[in-house]
């Protein structure tokens, strides 16, 4: 095991700190202690270094399982700033790039290898894998692997069986929100050999959690931002409001720009590096918005449509104030909002019948016959399918989601993937090919003369380039590569943002077999239950807003905060039931300074306790001052 000063020589070598956050000390040196270790650190709250460091400090490869391409990219490019050896593996590489990453972390040349948990549910990838002198496995957003966590994915639960490759090897996971429950089943599903968990107090002290009913919400959103001032992040439900909103600040001459899944990667990035460079004041997105992002500076959060759950809701609103000071994270909703909510989801979640009238249409437009099918990737475009089978496209992307957490299929978010060739012909095929089409000639010498490796399997392109070096248009190229595809001449993969499906299992006869949806029932009524704890947040009035959300994490033992709408309100009254006997107060320490003894004698028609309960309520406001002789005197 490496020393513990080491992991401080690589604090300070690597990210420049001195001393760590609370707890990741202790759950570094649990993770070098070969110990199967769960974090539970609240957003902002340093997870990455926790397996980052001890990996570095064993050598060799550390693996982490990371559920998001772009939060892949991300940690890996930073850790490439810092002068460390990292490769993710996505399904935008071709074979022989991922042969690449692989050999070179055989060598013992990468020191931190990403991939998705798809990716680990390929059998013939899990042995690659054992080749590696893998130090130690990452588990990020590890709720992912519970039925109970808000976000679960069953690709999560093929990760147990890389331990079987790797039995000396333990397992760090690692999360920002997870329930009891959720913490007892990732331990179970990643065969825990022992149970170490550090849980860090979810408490967020700077952050004043607000619930307004408000019918005007765009108003509303106006004064938060310039009352509060500073950075933020506005949530909505779909993409159009995201436009609407964004394009309605800038018309009130507010900076602002709008992000979600279904712009180009390239807008994605440009609108979010503006956001957090401060060129641009808010952001509005949806829940797409703000993984792996780590910016110190949010002063609000505003959830402009009701979260879906409140462990979505406690993630989103906990990218603000991650410097410590003073932010606010708003709920803006009106009864109509409150009503509705169950009501959408009830609306939305397809039946039985609807589930299966999916999974044909699927299968269908893929033209898969029955008992085929498995390990297939397709790209999926969930509005031409819904079109061309006549449903609606929200029962449709549920119906996925449902066979997914049933095991049947994958879905893949969508990401931004580049144009892909592969030649099929072999040389002298293919030069007589050019011989024969001549017009086909200089697209064909461009591509031999620009990539190597045509012929063995796919290669990125740049189409912009390939047309300018060829001498066509954009438009020309595109069909001269559609033409050859089409020929047999060469694979052409366009470029695409389309989100994908991976077949976990072949397709099966409805006539003779049915679905089995096993977890179909548990997770409606799980789902419901969710929706119906965000709506008991919303429509609270008497208990403090952080309290409800700790209990919801199984903490239990935190005072009212003072500072949500719940706790103001609640102070004003008790403030308000005070007034009479603090304005009797005020007019006998007008005349001259008293004991609280002498204070009592003078109001003597009042009952004691409530005049000693508002010298202390004058006292903590500021309006009071007590003297070493316990005598008390106006501020």
């Amino acid at each position: 095991m490496p020393a513990q000063e080491d992991i401080y020589f690589y604090l300070k070598k690597y990210w420049g700190y001195d001393t760590f956050r609370p707890l990741q000390e202790d759950i570094i040196l649990s993770a070098l202690n070969n110990t199967d270790t769960l974090a539970l650190l609240p957003t902002g709250g340093g997870k990455s270094l926790c397996f980052q460091i001890p990996g570095l400090a064993r050598g060799g490869t550390c693996l982490v399982i990371s559920p998001l391409i772009a939060l892949m990219n991300d940690q890996v490019n930073n850790l490439k700033n810092k002068g460390i050896s990292a490769v993710a593996i996505t399904s935008a590489m071709n074979f022989k790039e991922i042969e690449v990453a692989l050999n070179n972390a055989a060598l013992g040349h990468v020191q931190f290898l990403y991939v998705s948990p798809e990716r680990i549910e390929n059998e013939n990838f899990r042995q690659q894998l054992s080749y590696l002198p893998i130090n130690l496995i990452a588990v990020d957003e590890a709720h992912c692997i519970s039925q109970w966590g808000y976000d679960f994915r069953p690709s999560y639960l093929k990760i147990a069986e890389v331990r079987a490759y790797f039995p000396s090897i333990n397992i760090i996971a690692l999360t920002a929100s997870a329930t009891k429950d959720v913490v007892d089943d990732i331990q179970e599903k990643l065969n825990f050999k022992n149970q170490k968990v550090f849980r860090q107090s979810f408490v967020r002290k700077n952050i004043r959690y607000v619930v307004q009913l408000e019918e005007n919400k765009y108003e509303r959103l106006l004064k938060i931002i310039h009352n509060i001032g500073g950075s933020g992040i506005i949530y909505v439900r779909n993409r159009k409001k995201t436009e609407e909103i964004s394009k309605w600040l800038v018309q009130q001459k507010i900076s602002s720009g709008f992000y979600h899944a279904g712009l180009k990667p390239s807008d994605r990035d440009v609108q979010q590096q503006k956001w957090i460079d401060n060129h641009i004041q808010v952001i509005v997105a949806t829940n797409a918005f703000g993984m792996g992002i780590d910016k110190p500076d949010v002063r609000f959060v505003v959830h402009v449509d009701l979260p879906d759950s409140l462990e979505a809701y406690f993630q989103e609103a906990g990218r603000a104030g991650r410097d410590e000071k003073t932010a606010y994270a708003t709920i803006l909703c009106n009864h109509a909002d409150i009503d509705s909510l169950t009501e959408f989801y009830i609306k939305n979640t397809p039946t039985v019948e609807e589930i299966k009238q999916c999974y044909q249409a699927i299968f269908n437009y893929y033209q898969i016959a029955v008992e085929t099918g498995e390990g297939l990737t397709m790209l999926f475009d969930i509005e031409e399918i819904a079109r061309n089978y006549n449903l609606k496209i929200l029962t449709l992307y549920n119906s996925i989601k449902c066979l997914e957490k049933e095991g049947y299929i994958t879905y893949l978010d969508s990401n931004f993937e580049p144009a892909k060739v592969m030649l099929k012909m072999q040389k002298n095929d293919l030069y007589s090919f050019q011989v024969k089409f001549p017009k086909y000639d200089p697209l064909i010498k461009v591509l031999l003369r620009s990539y190597g490796g045509l012929f063995e399997g796919y290669v990125q392109i740049k189409e912009k380039d390939v047309a300018y070096r060829s001498k066509i248009s954009d438009a020309e190229l595109l069909s001269q590569l559609d033409i050859l595809n089409q020929q047999g001449v060469l694979k052409y993969l366009p470029q695409t943002t389309l989100p994908k499906l991976i077949f976990l299992q072949n397709r099966i006869n409805l006539k003779f077999e049915d679905i089995k949806l096993i977890n179909y029932p548990i997770l409606k009524q799980k789902t419901l239950y969710k929706i119906n704890t965000v709506i008991n947040y919303v429509k609270e009035e008497n208990i403090c807003r952080s309290r409800l959300l700790l209990a919801y994490f199984d903490e239990t033992n935190f005072t009212d905060c003072m500072y949500c709408d719940v706790c103001i309100k609640k102070h004003k009254a008790h403030l308000d039931s005070h007034s009479e006997i603090m304005d009797a107060i005020k007019k006998e320490l007008g005349i001259g300074i008293l004991t609280i003894d002498e204070l009592v004698l003078k109001l003597k028609h009042i009952n004691s306790e409530k005049i000693t309960e508002s010298i202390n309520i004058m006292i903590d406001d500021d309006v009071l001052i007590i003297n070493t002789d316990k005598k008390l005197s106006l501020k």
